[in-house]
């Protein structure tokens, strides 16, 4: 992992990820709680909150919803990273605890699992899906996401999607609340006048998931690309190949720097030296990336870089810069408990 020397970045890129307004407003402190976890171990808001916080998932099942155990697995692969940062990691859902022992010795997951069984702080937190009817097996499920603490339980932050079958990995979380970037593969493309080095938050994904895609460019020397918003100018721009096996939301840029050209009298936004773009991706449903995946289990992700960079006396030719990410794909976790642990529908009370 290493710390990105881009923090307003990614500030900016929260403030414009598209999701739903679930649950307590940041600033607001999570409520009480007193709940078992996969073990039987009690656990309070107080108890589970580290030195600098907690990272608490609140997800529907880990039972029947492949896209909540996707999520609970990507969070074990990720606590030491969040632990490092000096915050606990915890996921609440409606399952027993019978359910959640079953999943965790079965997946080795060894955060805590917490059960609300009869689903009051998903109440409390306003993010109780009031669509499924009263019943049904699944009335009681949240609208899933993640919550960030503070040490005192405050909320910093919260990501929670539109779509139920998308959702935020742990690396997603951990580069835009945090400015982590997480230690994948980095490769390096040479272009006329920048050299760029892509990376992406996940190497490994799921259908469901929502990683991040970075690119870090650096122009040569005296050179330097218009920002998107120029008139008159070519700005730099990154798209997205059409038909993919992911959604792609739009790309972030950091704020440009005003440059004054001397040749023509006019002061541009432009970027010059280093700076970084980055973009959230959502890996398609099932029926959609499965086309995309080639035997050996690995899909390609196409973007192209445009631009065209100047110095002080020229303008070069507009460069177009193809950039892919291979990604391997993991098929989603489809197994259920027991009939025996299994929740039962009951009877309405309307």
């Amino acid at each position: 992992m290493r710390t990105s020397s881009v923090a307003a970045l990614l500030l900016l890129t929260l403030a414009t990820l598209p999701a739903r307004d679930f649950g307590p407003p940041a600033g607001a402190r999570m409520p009480n709680f007193n709940l078992p976890d996969q073990d039987g171990k009690t656990h309070t808001l107080k108890s589970l909150l580290g030195a600098k916080g907690a990272v608490v998932l609140v997800f529907r099942s880990a039972d029947w919803c492949p896209y909540c155990k996707a999520q609970l697995m990507d969070l074990e692969k990720h606590q030491d990273d969040f632990h490092k940062l000096e915050l606990n990691v915890a996921a609440l859902s409606y399952d027993s605890p019978a359910v959640l022992h079953h999943f965790a010795e079965r997946k080795n997951v060894h955060f805590p699992l917490l059960s609300d069984r009869d689903s009051k702080i998903i109440r409390s937190l306003g993010i109780l899906n009031e669509s499924v009817p009263k019943d049904s097996p699944q009335y009681g499920i949240p609208h899933p996401g993640v919550f960030v603490l503070d040490a005192k339980g405050v909320i910093k932050a919260k990501y929670f999607d539109e779509d139920d079958h998308q959702r935020y990995t742990s690396a997603g979380i951990l580069l835009h609340q945090f400015g982590i970037i997480p230690a994948t593969e980095r490769k390096e493309i040479q272009g006329k006048q920048i050299a760029v080095t892509s990376a992406a938050s996940a190497e490994t994904v799921s259908p469901g998931q929502r990683i991040v895609l970075t690119l870090d460019l650096e122009l040569k020397p005296k050179m330097h690309v218009y920002a998107p918003g120029v008139e008159t100018y070519i700005p730099i721009e990154w798209k997205m190949k059409d038909g993919e096996p992911v959604i792609a939301q739009p790309a972030v840029f950091p704020a440009p720097q005003k440059l004054h050209l001397d040749a023509i009298g006019e002061t541009v936004p432009a970027y010059s030296g280093h700076f970084q773009l980055v973009r959230d991706i959502n890996i398609q449903d099932v029926d959609k990336i499965r086309p995309a995946v080639n035997t050996a289990g690995y899909f390609t992700i196409h973007s192209t870089l445009r631009y065209q960079a100047c110095d002080d006396r020229i303008c070069y030719i507009p460069q177009e810069l193809p950039i892919q990410w291979t990604l391997r794909y993991e098929d989603l976790d489809t197994q259920r408990v027991p009939v025996e642990l299994q929740r039962k529908g009951h009877a309405s009370s309307d």
